[in-house]
């Protein structure tokens, strides 16, 4: 392989963060089709990192079924993100490759404006009706594939959230009892109008890595994750750590540049002017 190509393979495996700003200077169709090239699961990484409006149009760029792929692995509170950038008929296009389950919590989660705890929520979450049985309970979710499982919320038939208990709690309670009769009723729940500020700094976190989001009836209708907190609090300063590596970094960062731009030139049809970076004034 060529040193160039073999340095941004690594420069994008190692310092995807740094490598995301450097690809933002590339036209989006010749960076979706390096990314693509190098594998699905640097993609991930990578993407994770452009700006969210940079990030959609990426995947617009793949084919839809890669699209799919690729952003049903992105974190959820950036999954959202993602699909604020793009029009109705473009989300619909994207919601319409991913697995029914993900497309239908996706939907609830995009009235809420950005800032809020709504926002930030993911409807993947453990919720059991309080009168499964425990032993039923358990197997509903082994078979969940994503989401929150530690904690295991319980709703009611009109689906508020009535109690909570742990994982561990679940398994070790007696199987034939009902799930309302090991939980525990005193749940801590953010609204999903709350400012994000306000939730960064809930006391509750001191407790808990999960908190649920109710709305004003107790609806049970998302969970907010602790390390989604940080990734919010990250994001602040984000700008500024990325520049601080690309500093200490710049070497490097000016030799993955010109091994990014050497395979998407090779990639793509000789002397199309997209297949180079933007210029900047």
């Amino acid at each position: 392989m060529n040193p160039l190509l073999r340095l941004g393979a690594a420069f994008l495996k190692e310092q995807p963060a740094a490598a995301a700003a450097v690809l933002e200077d590339f036209p989006a169709e010749s960076v979706a089709r390096f990314l693509l090239a190098a594998s699905h699961v640097t993609a991930e990484k990578v993407i994770q990192y452009f700006s969210p409006g940079f990030a959609a149009n990426c995947l617009l760029c793949c084919e839809p079924a890669a699209a799919g792929r690729i952003f049903a692995q992105l974190l959820p509170d950036f999954q959202i993100m993602v699909l604020r950038q793009l029009d109705h008929a473009k989300r619909e296009a994207l919601l319409s490759v991913l697995q029914p389950e993900l497309a239908t919590a996706l939907r609830r989660l995009l009235p809420y404006p950005e800032g809020t705890a709504g926002a930030l929520m993911e409807a993947a979450l453990a919720r059991v009706p309080e009168e499964l049985a425990v032993r039923h309970a358990v197997k509903r979710i082994k078979r969940m594939r994503q989401g929150v499982k530690f904690y295991i919320y319980v709703t009611n038939q009109l689906g508020q959230l009535t109690g909570v208990l742990t994982l561990h709690e679940l398994i070790s309670a007696l199987p034939s009892s009902s799930v309302a009769q090991v939980m525990h009723t005193r749940v801590a729940s953010l609204s999903p109008a709350e400012p994000l500020p306000s939730v960064v700094n809930s006391p509750y976190w001191q407790d808990y890595h999960a908190l649920p989001v109710t709305d004003e009836n107790r609806v049970l209708l998302g969970v907010i994750r602790q390390k989604s907190i940080r990734r919010f609090q990250e994001q602040a300063v984000q700008t500024d750590a990325v520049s601080g590596s690309l500093a200490a970094f710049v070497a490097v960062g000016e030799l993955f540049s010109v091994s990014a731009g050497h395979l998407l030139e090779a990639m793509i049809t000789a002397g199309n002017p997209r297949a180079r970076p933007h210029d900047h004034d």
